[in-house]
């Protein structure tokens, strides 16, 4: 049967592989910003339902689930673990960002662009969805394989809660997703057992006093020089007060306060980010920054305010996840498909989903082979070699058609 299930996934992926190219390149051309991708699941919905499928649009009106059980009920033999039910995730949303590439499928939309490869990942899990429409059809498909297009990967704290609080992850024994990868070659999925992204928070801190005149900073409160305590200080401290190993990282990104040089501002602002390798290390880490923040200007007496967004986890790979990928893309693909990869400090919501139900993250080689420049994912000018569609559209087919429910 496997076998049969391997020859059945090369040649339909092959088959559809125009067809795809032109689809990523429709959704290129079109980008859509998180929660208002209705275009995107408008033709979705239309594809599917051309296969002889079953999509369900969302009721947040963007976004939807589409499931393809076997042709008829698989029977379980003694010894034999059940079917399982697996989900295949995709985010389909873009960043708001220019798009300056010089290509016939450039955005058509002023500054909105899939800049991070959520085009390819709506691809290549319709492609994978259409693939095991066949396989279906062929009486090969052991699993109940639910797809989910999820909206609003970038916007914080994500899409994922939203999905998962509308039932779709609901019975699932497993969940995978793939992430475009520049730094590795097309025809290989790079992979990781445990934390594979980090946790992710934008932080705000507003402080505010009476303002005043720079000759006489004794009478008010130094607004400018509390904030510059926070700036190089809250780091420091954070360093000493969380166990290193948890790879805490808060970097500034934004400052801003007063307009003239001899004038303490009343109000004054300073925004960043802050990452964690764990997921201990991150709540922690939450509870601790207000505290430290709050010492920190007390000297200053100004007032503080503290905003965090609701934040990201770690995207934890599970082991057995991570050795199911590795399957699918070895069976399909050969044994050169495979490559290692470390833990990044980008956020990724499907870790809401891992949270959940057991499974991986992948990331998918989009770089052209031989290639040494290839633009990073978030630059206005990202693009991918279009072979990855076909790699992704095999790995998730695989993983998704065979096996049993066996992670715990």
């Amino acid at each position: 049967m496997y076998n049969q299930v391997q020859e059945v996934i090369r040649e339909a992926t092959l088959g559809l592989d125009d067809e795809l190219v032109s689809f990523r390149r429709d959704l290129h051309a079109h980008p859509e910003i998180g929660f208002n991708e209705r275009r995107t699941t408008s033709r979705l919905v239309q594809r599917l339902t051309r296969a002889g499928l079953s999509p369900e649009p969302l009721t947040m009106g963007t976004g939807l689930v589409c499931e393809i059980a076997p042709r008829e009920p698989v029977p379980v033999l003694d010894g034999e673990r059940r079917p399982a039910r697996v989900g295949l995730r995709a985010d389909i949303d873009a960043l708001p960002i220019n798009d300056t590439k010089d290509v016939p499928y450039a955005s058509t939309q002023a500054g909105v662009a899939h800049a991070c490869g959520h085009d390819v990942h709506t691809t290549i899990v319709l492609g994978a969805g259409l693939v095991l429409a066949r396989l279906r059809d062929r009486g090969l498909l052991r699993n109940t394989v639910r797809l989910i297009f999820q909206p609003a990967e970038e916007v914080s704290p994500g899409g994922a809660p939203e999905v998962i609080a509308e039932g779709a992850l609901e019975g699932l024994d497993e969940v995978y997703a793939l992430h475009c990868d520049p730094r590795t070659d097309v025809g290989q999925v790079a992979l990781k057992k445990g934390p594979i992204t980090s946790a992710a928070d934008r932080i705000r801190v507003s402080l505010s006093g009476p303002g005043g005149h720079t000759s006489r900073p004794h009478a008010t409160s130094d607004v400018v020089a509390a904030l510059g305590a926070v700036i190089t200080q809250a780091p420091l401290v954070l360093s000493r007060r969380l166990d290193p190993r948890s790879g805490t990282s808060l970097i500034w990104g934004h400052v801003q306060a007063g307009t003239a040089e001899n004038a303490i501002p009343r109000h004054g602002v300073v925004a960043g980010t802050m990452r964690t390798l764990t997921v201990e290390g991150w709540e922690r880490a939450r509870t601790l920054l207000p505290e430290v923040l709050e010492h920190l200007v007390a000297p200053y007496d100004v007032a503080i305010e503290v905003d965090f967004d609701e934040g990201l986890p770690p995207t934890v790979n599970h082991p057995a996840g991570v050795d199911r990928l590795m399957d699918a893309a070895q069976s399909q693909l050969g044994r050169g498909s495979v490559t290692r990869t470390e833990q990044s400090l980008g956020g990724e919501d499907f870790s809401w989903m891992l949270q959940r139900v057991p499974g991986a993250m992948a990331r998918l080689g989009v770089r052209s082979p031989g290639e040494t420049d290839w633009p990073d994912i978030h630059r206005p000018y990202f693009d991918v070699d279009e072979g990855c569609i076909a790699v992704g559209v095999q790995v998730l087919s695989r993983v998704a058609a065979v096996g049993a429910a066996r992670l715990s």
